[in-house]
């Protein structure tokens, strides 16, 4: 029997996690930046400035949906950093805690994510290849919803926005983690680079944040996925137009398929062997830009990082 990962009912709606303004750091004005997201067909945005969390309610008639967000930040050094981004529950206006930038000797980042997800914040892992963490430390933090898979600003400053392996290191610790991308914007070659679909019930920001916590959404630098989910034994994806679709497993090691030259693919599916701790996949563009899928965990032991 087939089954969608993605809810039968709802409507897909495209939106971006990571962004900042003038508010902090960023190049445009949050007014400028609402009308440039809405002009370019997104529904929803949250700016999420270093160490400040402003709601920007008053942009809503952008017809954008607006998620009040925050980017907190711990600097270990000149070169290794801790940066966390938080979206903050729909209508909340202000966190519970006091909203500043905080340093390494009065919290560490494990009590920094923990702050962020007890003020009911849902907490993303920022960038963690351009902030230069180490492998054994991503491992051992805990309580994050969400690892940025794809980070555009940060690959176009140095080759520093791909974190898949960090996330595939931590799927098979047995965490359930999901996958966004994002364009965390500071300058105009930042913007439209990665995102998410959400398959959310309704258009309205709490419908947005309860898809998103579920993990009823898909990251994408370009691909756009139509299904994913579970066919009998089988694990299938439906996208556009693309040369690459991937089946990522574990412990068995998935499958892969390649369009022949002048061909795309837009469809595949996988037989599963019934020891995956989960399935996710991966499709690539003619341009090489990706689209991850949220795993299907079928170890009911992963916990909930």
């Amino acid at each position: 029997m087939k089954k969608s990962y993605f809810p039968a009912d709802g409507v897909w709606l495209k939106g971006n996690l990571h962004s900042h303004t003038t508010v902090s750091d960023g190049a445009f004005e949050p007014e400028a930046l609402a009308d440039l997201y809405a002009s370019a067909g997104y529904s929803f945005l949250s700016m999420t400035d270093h160490n400040l969390l402003v709601p920007h309610e008053n942009l809503q008639d952008k017809g954008l949906l607006m998620l009040a967000g925050v980017e907190h930040d711990l600097e270990y050094s000149r070169d290794q950093c801790t940066h966390v981004v938080g979206i903050a529950p729909a209508g909340k206006r202000a966190t519970d805690y006091p909203c500043k930038r905080y340093f390494p000797e009065n919290l560490t980042d494990q009590q920094l994510i923990d702050m962020m997800r007890e003020d009911g914040q849902f907490v993303t892992l920022a960038h963690p290849v351009w902030s230069r963490m180490e492998v054994k430390q991503i491992l051992e933090l805990q309580n994050f919803h969400a690892i940025e898979v794809f980070n555009n600003g940060t690959e176009h400053l140095c080759h520093g926005g791909n974190a898949e392996i960090y996330w595939e290191l931590l799927l098979r610790h047995g965490r359930r983690v999901f996958a966004t991308a994002s364009d965390d914007v500071h300058v105009e070659g930042d913007l439209f680079g990665g995102w998410i679909w959400v398959k959310a019930r309704e258009r309205t920001p709490q419908a947005i944040m309860d898809a998103v916590r579920s993990g009823a959404f898909y990251a994408s630098s370009g691909p756009v996925l139509h299904d994913f989910g579970l066919d009998g034994h089988e694990v299938f994806v439906s996208c556009s137009a693309c040369r690459e679709i991937h089946f990522v497993t574990y412990p068995p090691r998935g499958e892969s398929f390649f369009a022949k030259k002048g061909e795309v693919l837009t469809e595949a599916s996988h037989t599963l062997t019934g020891r995956e701790r989960f399935a996710r996949a991966v499709c690539v563009d003619h341009e090489g830009r990706s689209a991850w899928t949220n795993p299907i965990f079928f170890d009911e032991r992963a916990r909930v990082s």
